[in-house]
């Protein structure tokens, strides 16, 4: 009996030994579990996170490829309005230097006549002046033509004789 009891308590002792390696093998196997079970959450949260990710930037290049097409257009507008400008600009200085041109020519023209007058004016002056001058020379002509008449009679007078 005493090896029975003894084989019987190797028995249990090895029994025991294997339930509790076979609790601790459950046991890594439920951490284990629970970890592949963190893992899988995790790896849905990520995969949520990456559609998101993915949808968020599938909107981003859509966005980004309308502002692209509505840049084109704004740029082409803004060309067509620029050339626009231009072409007015170019009109409007074609104008102002035509008008500048009118403008000067007819000023010339005005500053021509005006000089023209005045050198008109001033011939006739000139040419009063020149008969004036003329019109004295001839009338000292005629004075010294006087004063030599009278000095020659007063030489030849006899003054004496005049008042005596």
């Amino acid at each position: 009996m005493s090896t029975e009891k003894d084989n019987w308590e190797t028995d249990i002792r090895l029994i025991q030994s294997d339930i509790k390696q076979i609790n601790k093998f459950f046991g890594k196997v439920e951490k284990s579990i629970d970890s592949m079970s963190e893992l899988s959450k995790n790896v849905a949260v990520q995969s949520e996170i990456l559609d998101f990710t993915k949808a968020k930037l599938e909107d981003v290049e859509r966005l980004c490829e309308d502002t692209r097409r509505t840049d084109e257009m704004r740029m082409t507008v803004l060309s067509d309005r620029l050339e626009e400008y231009r072409r007015s600009a170019r009109e409007d200085h074609q104008k102002l230097a035509d008008h500048n041109a009118t403008k000067r020519t007819s000023s010339n023209k005005e500053i021509l006549d005006k000089l023209n007058a005045i050198e008109t004016g001033l011939h006739q002056r000139i040419n009063e002046q020149n008969k004036k001058i003329g019109a004295l020379e001839n009338w000292r002509y005629y004075m010294m033509g006087v004063g030599a008449v009278l000095m020659f009679l007063m030489a030849k007078l006899n003054w004496p004789n005049l008042f005596g």
